[in-house]
């Protein structure tokens, strides 16, 4: 059973054995954005060229940077996060690192 308090996740095995998984978020969202641009070119050239040319096109507007218009921005990081939960267990670290970057900026 898992259940969610306060942002922590917690796992119950049997009847008594309970572990935790804290999530933290990065503390420095430039450090998080960071981590997301070099995750979504590692992704890039793992993708087929259709993806890779979708991937080069929101890459553009993630480079722009965080201060840019919020909608933009999280339009461009959805489109990531679809191309890398597609391929699967390859694009496991860009979906954590948007989720990652959408913390780190309130989003």
């Amino acid at each position: 059973m898992t259940s969610y308090v306060g942002g922590d996740q917690y796992n119950q095995y049997g009847e008594h054995s309970v572990g935790r998984i804290q999530n933290y978020g990065p503390a420095d969202p430039a450090r998080a954005y960071q981590d997301l641009i070099q995750a979504v070119q590692a992704l890039r050239a793992q993708v087929p060229p259709a993806d890779r040319l979708l991937v080069d096109e929101q890459l553009r507007v993630i480079n722009a940077g965080p201060d840019q218009d919020p909608g933009t921005l999280r339009r461009a990081l959805g489109a990531v996060a679809g191309v890398a939960t597609v391929v699967g267990q390859v694009g496991v670290p860009v979906v954590q690192a948007v989720r990652q970057v959408m913390s780190a900026l309130g989003m």
